[in-house]
């Protein structure tokens, strides 16, 4: 952490920024997220069902939506979204990544002013490494939504630090009206007993439906019907996908080959069950035996599981695992962080980092396609290593309660008279 490094580092950081900013941005009309967003809310504002085919549309704009004929979005996001049609693609398009940097940014001081207590060169070095980690640019590519679904998590951590129950339930609530895989902060409330935390996430989730289906319409109904098309063997045989429910299926199939029979399928559909609930199990273990001063620990770990628990992710969910680093770190400040969390978090940071140099002997030596396609699981294995270096840091035993204070210990404790 001496100057000259750091100075290096973060020159390193904008260099890389400008040369992204300049030449990596997929603009519309090239494919993005952001050109699905924006047709299905076309298609909402004009009293269309969101939830069809998109491809004539798309057309007539000239946006690419990668033969991916449907959204699925909630109709809470598309319906929050609607407003930037009023702008052409390309206005749209800026206002929308220029938005989910600020949230980004945002979450990120949120986190680390607040709920760490970093020295100075020590937030300088995490946040240079935060801003070249692979994540970050998979979702700037993609210009997807998961940094909004950072910020209100983190505003739910630092609400439940002080005892704000319904800042909390309010954040959480909308986080899963958007993106509906945020639920699971749900079982985590309910672990800790958090009754009024839960209950003001659950009025606000029915007073956000009902104004959802008042702007949407019957059409929101639809979404239900667009969860089975992202977790269709199309989307979950690509080795880049790094959920649970993927990474099983993926033992199943074969290279180009998805047809499985009955007897393989249930098979394969018990398997995921059973490795989702051991997730679920071990996740509920350790923060109901989570010390009152290490919840925020706990917490974290409802990141990792979060995004392996969903049904379909991208690498760019990848993004939100600040959060658990950010925690595992200060409780490394601390001296307080058992050695394994603290090595299988680096091997999860360093594993997004493995597509760069396969990239590169590809272009030197007869790599196959395939090989350098199945480098994709690494993905699956960073997010495995998060998981784990969150648990071990949840429910190692630590040396003292003072020395946990540093990382948001307390952000959700119960305030007096929460319970």
């Amino acid at each position: 952490m001496r100057p000259w490094a750091l100075a290096s580092l973060w020159l390193l950081v904008f260099g890389y920024a400008v040369r992204f900013a300049l030449a990596k941005l997929p603009q519309p009309p090239h494919f993005s997220d952001f050109n699905h967003f924006y047709v299905a809310a076309l298609l909402l504002r004009q009293g269309l069902n969101p939830y069809t085919i998109l491809d004539a549309v798309a057309h007539s704009l000239g946006l690419d939506v990668a033969g991916i004929h449907s959204t699925s979005q909630t109709p809470t996001f598309l319906l929050c979204f609607e407003p930037l049609i009023r702008f052409s693609p390309l206005e749209a398009y800026w206002i929308w990544s220029g938005l989910s940097f600020l949230a980004f940014v945002l979450a990120l001081y949120l986190l680390l002013r607040t709920e760490m207590r970093f020295e100075t060169r020590q937030l300088c070095l995490f946040s240079a490494l935060v801003f070249i980690y692979p994540a970050v640019y998979e979702h700037l590519v993609f210009a997807n939504a998961q940094t909004i679904i950072l910020l209100l998590i983190v505003v739910a951590m630092y609400c439940l630090r002080r005892g704000s129950d319904a800042g909390a339930g309010l954040a959480l609530a909308l986080a899963t009206a958007l993106k509906a895989y945020p639920w699971v902060f749900a079982v985590y409330l309910l672990c800790l007993r958090r009754w009024r935390a839960l209950i003001w996430m659950i009025i606000a989730g029915a007073a956000i439906g009902l104004l959802t289906l008042w702007g949407v319409g019957l059409a929101s109904f639809s979404f239900l019907n667009s969860i089975g098309t992202t977790a269709a063997s199309g989307f979950l045989a690509v080795p880049g996908i790094p959920s649970l429910d993927a990474a099983v299926s993926r033992l199943f199939w074969s290279q180009g080959n998805v047809a499985l029979t009955p007897a393989t399928d249930l098979a394969r559909r018990g398997a995921i069950a059973i490795a989702e609930l051991a997730v679920f199990a071990l996740t509920i273990a350790a923060t109901a035996s989570a010390r009152p001063d290490r919840r925020a620990r706990a917490f974290s770990l409802w990141v990792p599981a979060m995004i392996l628990l969903s049904p379909y992710s991208d690498p760019h969910y990848l993004i939100m695992l600040v959060l658990p680093f950010a925690v595992i770190a200060d409780a490394t400040r601390a001296g307080d962080a058992p050695p394994r969390a603290i090595y299988a978090a680096i091997a999860s940071y360093l594993l997004t980092f493995s597509r760069y140099p396969l990239t590169l002997l590809h272009h030197l030596l007869p790599i196959s396609p395939v090989l350098l396609r199945r480098a994709g699981e690494f993905w699956f294995l960073a997010l495995a290593l998060a998981y784990l270096a969150a648990y071990w840091l949840a429910t190692s035993a630590g040396h003292s309660a003072q020395d946990d204070r540093s990382s948001a210990s307390a952000a959700t404790a119960p305030a007096s008279g929460a319970r």
